[in-house]
């Protein structure tokens, strides 16, 4: 693996830690949010749909950006409008549609800074190691589930929780900005920076929009993704809330959350490695059917921080291998010459379900009570998406070849 490589997947495994923070840490927030401004679950958890709407509206363009342009200048831009709406997310309240208003701000850097940009790059750079350099990348978002949540729920308990979103916007402007300015350049970018042709072999090969928005891998692979995600974000937002409900205290459900993290990035690097050797859709399968253990354990949760724990590590095993999973899946199936795009729908389409999914769920507890509706809903539905990966016809890398002149 050559040192530019190593450097690039660093900073894109920055740039994910930094995206997925707005997701990790808004399940601390909840109750503060609510003893502040008496705003419901459902209410404070749309601001993660309407992120997840206007992903999914405008991940195509953004993936069709990539395809042109690079991803450089699109994180950039992306990670600068990203902390500055952080920066200004405190501002929100006493109405709810304030709340609403901020996150429409940090959506409109979200979108910019979606793993698509990430991945795009990384997948662009890399081949014999494509799996364990995503996963590497992609482990930025266990490392934002580790520390995340607690470093937020601490902040909000001595300075109250504006200080938490503060802190967040500055993380970004201060350090992953400089960053990616420094060392974020994917395949296209040192195309255009060498003076090569801007559509080498390397980055022309694979199938035409047209065909790999009709294909069945496509369908399949971005229902399984909505369906799955917006399963195990439910449990992943609302875990706090779910389990000090059951009777753990809040600080003690926020250090079980930290665990995320950790089972993230194992998957992660566990699954990278597999993927490089074993056929995708079965780690995928495996990764987004797992969950359903998760809420058989809080069908009987009787306020264990160690069941707490185990319920943690169960959603971070698919939570970290799920996107990769899926990104290299569509790597093999559609090729590089459209990856932007095809990539980018489909993550789109994933991250409808990481915000549908939490607004679901709340409004579920904001009617009945509870959260065991949900709880009964995600086991079937686990079944349903490991089946809709594992029946993909068997997947034929584009593009694959024995010399590269990236590592």
């Amino acid at each position: 693996m050559q040192r530019s490589g190593i450097s690039l997947v660093a900073a894109a495994c920055a740039g994910i830690a930094f995206y997925t923070l707005y997701l990790y840490t808004l399940g601390v927030l909840i109750e503060p949010l609510q003893r502040e401004f008496a705003w419901s679950r459902a209410g404070i958890s749309a601001g993660l749909t309407i992120v997840s709407v206007a992903t999914v509206l405008c991940s195509p363009f953004v993936g069709r950006l990539i395809d042109r342009i690079g991803a450089r200048r699109i994180a950039l831009a992306g990670v600068s409008l990203y902390s500055a709406a952080l920066l200004a997310l405190p501002l929100a309240g006493p109405s709810i549609e304030s709340w609403w208003l901020g996150w429409a701000f940090v959506a409109a850097g979200a979108m910019l800074i979606q793993p698509t940009i990430w991945s795009a790059a990384v997948v662009s750079r890399f081949d014999r190691h494509r799996g364990i350099a995503l996963a590497f990348t992609l482990s930025g978002s266990g490392i934002a589930s580790f520390f995340g949540p607690a470093l937020v729920d601490a902040l909000a308990r001595q300075y109250g929780w504006r200080i938490g979103y503060l802190t967040l916007g500055l993380v970004g402007l201060l350090f992953v900005l400089p960053l990616i300015w420094r060392v974020f350049f994917d395949a296209r970018d040192l195309e255009r920076l060498s003076g090569r042709p801007a559509t080498s072999s390397r980055t022309s090969d694979g199938l035409s929009a047209a065909e790999g928005f009709r294909s069945r891998a496509f369908v399949q692979l971005a229902l399984a993704g909505y369906l799955g995600t917006a399963a195990v974000t439910s449990l992943l937002v609302h875990f706090v809330p779910i389990v000090s409900g059951g009777g753990l205290d809040r600080s003690s459900a926020a250090y079980a959350a930290g665990v995320f993290g950790m089972a993230a990035i194992a998957s992660r690097i566990g699954s990278g490695f597999l993927l490089d050797r074993m056929d995708g859709r079965w780690i995928g399968a495996f990764a987004l059917g797992i969950p359903v253990l998760a809420p058989i354990i809080f069908l009987n949760y009787d306020g264990s921080f160690l069941w707490a724990v185990i319920a943690a590590a169960i959603i971070g095993v698919g939570v970290g291998a799920e996107i990769d999973a899926l990104a290299i899946l569509s790597a093999r199936y559609f090729g590089l010459r459209n990856y932007g795009l095809l990539w980018g729908t489909i993550a789109g389409i994933v991250g409808l379900g990481s915000g549908t999914g939490p607004l679901v769920a709340g409004l579920i507890f904001d009617n009945t009570g509870s959260y065991d509706i949900l709880f009964h809903m995600l086991i079937p539905l686990s079944a349903v998406v490991a089946l809709l990966l594992i029946s993909i016809p068997r997947d034929i890398e584009h593009g694959k070849r024995d010399q590269l002149p990236y590592p």
